[in-house]
């Protein structure tokens, strides 16, 4: 409960600021006037995201569901039906492997021109940057 009372204070701190009302007025009224929700209410639903997440993914544990932060689960499976239905959630899965290649042509080849390589298939692309007898330049093409 001591964390709660601090994040109170920070939040009536912060509503003092964003108004300029003076320091006796209700915190309640500042946050009507701001139209800011309970923070109560915030924490709640921040609490209730992240335990459906956690649960979802199957990473929570039920260890002990009547201790801790773990009850938590427990109280939102009793009063919201959501937290009893079956979820598709799907872990996210990262492929990293590049679906080009790189091929660097020597001076030679790409000064004739643009003329796909042999066994290319899909998108070609040049690209100069380089110095010749003609001057400095950069352009691309495709």
């Amino acid at each position: 409960m001591a964390s709660a009372k601090k994040l109170s204070k920070v939040h009536r701190q912060a509503c003092l600021g964003i108004t300029g009302v003076i320091r006796m007025t209700l915190t309640g009224a500042m946050e009507a006037l701001i139209g800011l929700p309970l923070l109560e209410l915030v924490i709640e639903g921040e609490v209730r995201s992240a335990a459906r997440r956690l649960w979802s993914l199957g990473c929570w544990s039920y260890l002990h569901p009547q201790q801790g932060h773990t009850c938590i689960m427990t109280l939102l499976q009793k009063s919201d039906p959501v937290f009893n239905m079956r979820v598709d959630v799907m872990k996210p899965v990262f492929n990293l492997e590049p679906k080009y290649r790189v091929t660097m042509l020597t001076r030679e080849e790409w000064t004739r021109g643009p003329e796909v390589p042999p066994m290319v298939k899909g998108l070609v692309w040049y690209m100069d940057g380089s110095r010749t007898v003609e001057g400095t330049g950069a352009g691309v093409y495709g």
